[in-house]
């Protein structure tokens, strides 16, 4: 099924602390999956969390930058989720250029193992968890989730659902292979054959978790590369939806968690996942209904 909703944002005066103030947070700072000082997470706990649903987030920054505290990255997924009873994660992974893309895939699919097997430790539900990755950590996301052997290799279980957000490369050949900003070199080089390895289309087989696939109508190649995606998902059998958003790429991430139509879209398809993650969601604070 895909939908094409197209919203106004105006722009959200940002707050630096990323937790509200009167929310009972925990965090685990750092935790380790891996031996490089960027193979961390951090993790944000509720108070009193029980079986609580797992939503793992994953940066971008052009395969080459960002961090796992970024305020857009964080900040209104935390006072959000959290405060409805589950348990947020974001994690670091090696960037290029001391490791390629593909061996960043690997290192979400550690993260995941790590949050798969210390889930309980947190009273949380590795049954019950989502991930969400933002445009490089878009493509890093995609890949895993098509890439049955390197979901193996790793020995990580399937989670519910992928949250794919404006991504560019999910069809990484095509783009390759037309005009295109610098930085796609830098990480993905120039020989056509590691373009295939990298290229989340390639491996859709009729396996694949379930995916929700964002893409901003603002940006070139955005939204031809992920309704190709989901065109070839769909063919094969695969569950994949595909929202449109007049939003800049940065807000594709940032309004995530805001109380608008956005994320109500995203909770409605969260709450189809599982009944207990909707029973969560619809603690929500009904005074307060989603703004456009």
């Amino acid at each position: 099924m895909t939908f094409k909703i197209v919203l106004t944002v105006c722009l959200f005066s940002l707050i630096k602390p990323v937790l509200a103030a009167e929310d009972d947070i925990k965090m685990i700072r750092d935790l380790a999956y891996g031996n490089s000082p960027l193979q961390t997470m951090d993790v944000y706990l509720p108070a009193n969390a029980k079986d609580a649903p797992i939503l793992l987030l994953i940066h971008g920054g052009a395969w080459q930058f960002g961090d796992k505290r970024s305020t857009g990255l964080i900040k209104n997924k935390v006072n959000r989720w959290v405060k409805k009873g589950f348990i947020l994660v974001s994690t670091n992974y090696r960037l290029v250029p001391e490791v390629d893309p593909i061996t960043q895939a690997k290192d979400i699919a550690a993260a995941i193992h790590t949050i798969q097997t210390q889930a309980e430790q947190w009273h949380g539900d590795a049954d019950k968890m989502m991930v969400l990755g933002h445009s490089a950590g878009a493509h890093l996301l995609a890949l895993l989730t098509s890439h049955e052997t390197l979901m193996q290799e790793a020995n990580i279980r399937p989670w519910l659902a992928s949250f794919v957000i404006d991504s560019q490369v999910l069809d990484l050949v095509a783009l390759m292979q037309q005009k295109h900003v610098e930085f796609y070199d830098k990480a993905f080089g120039k020989q056509e054959g590691y373009w295939q390895q990298a290229s989340p289309i390639n491996y859709v087989d009729g396996n694949e978790i379930p995916m929700f696939v964002v893409c901003s109508l603002q940006r070139e190649y955005a939204c031809d590369s992920s309704a190709r995606f989901v065109n070839t998902l769909h063919q094969v059998g695969s569950q994949a939806e595909l929202l449109q958003l007049d939003l800049t790429h940065d807000e594709t991430l940032e309004d995530i968690g805001l109380n608008n139509t956005y994320t109500q879209t995203i909770e409605n398809y969260m709450s189809a996942l599982h009944p207990q993650i909707k029973n969560r969601l619809m603690h929500s604070d009904k005074k307060n209904p989603p703004t456009p």
